[in-house]
């Protein structure tokens, strides 16, 4: 099958935000929080958005201390990563202040198994001052966890609960397929699977399958009788 990036549900809803976030007044809350369970494409939506609306994205580490965080935000914006922690905070503010950009952090669920307060609170700052939008993803859990501090789970402008894949997910992911697929089948891979790991691999196999049938489509009887769906049961 061709590997283009699907657009999804979940990835219409993301790009909506950021562009709601980034035409907000100067004067309002940029915060953003897209949160979700794992296997909702998180990571793949938020690499395609940052580099479609040139965001500096940032993956949080285990190890972050106040400076590296910095250090590894002033890498993504391209700027000089030598200096004091206070230092290199303000040069990311003078930066996003002058020339406003999305910064996304993602898997910020880190800093709170990690007991990185601080950080969060840095990020805060750098919102508040810069007038930027900064974004931030992570597990479902995440959410309940700022709840708990009103001030700051206030200031999130926009929130996105990933949602599992729908249908019309399935539908597209099936259209780059090199055969058509059919209808029936659409909704019985959907139903039965709603992740798009297993089915790129019953659509790879059940392509090969035809190409060596002649066949150009295939519908969920000649899906049963390709029995290429054994591949998952190992």
């Amino acid at each position: 099958m061709q590997h283009k990036f699907i657009t999804t549900d979940n990835y219409i809803m993301c790009l909506e935000a950021l562009k709601e976030l980034k035409d907000l007044p100067r004067d309002m809350e940029k915060m953003g929080l897209f949160f979700g369970n794992a296997g909702r494409g998180k990571s793949l939506i938020i690499e395609r958005l940052s580099a479609e609306l040139d965001a500096a994205l940032v993956r949080t580490l285990g190890g972050w201390t106040a400076k590296s965080m910095l250090i590894d935000i002033c890498f993504e914006l391209g700027l000089d990563d030598k200096g004091s922690t206070a230092t290199l905070q303000n040069r990311v503010i003078d930066e996003l202040t002058e020339h406003p950009r999305i910064l996304i952090i993602d898997e910020i669920d880190t800093l709170f198994e990690n007991n990185k307060r601080i950080l969060l609170v840095m990020l805060r700052d750098i919102h508040d001052v810069a007038k930027t939008p900064i974004v931030f993803t992570g597990m479902e859990q995440c959410e309940k966890k700022f709840k708990k501090d009103a001030h700051y789970y206030d200031r999130f402008a926009r929130k996105i609960k990933m949602i599992p894949t729908t249908l019309n997910d399935i539908r597209r992911l099936c259209d780059s397929s090199t055969i058509k697929i059919e209808n029936d089948l659409v909704e019985y891979l959907h139903n039965k699977y709603r992740n798009f790991r297993p089915i790129k691999v019953l659509i790879t196999a059940l392509e090969n399958y035809c190409e060596l049938n002649d066949y150009d489509s295939v519908d969920l009887k000649t899906f049963k009788a390709s029995e290429v769906e054994k591949i998952n049961e190992h």
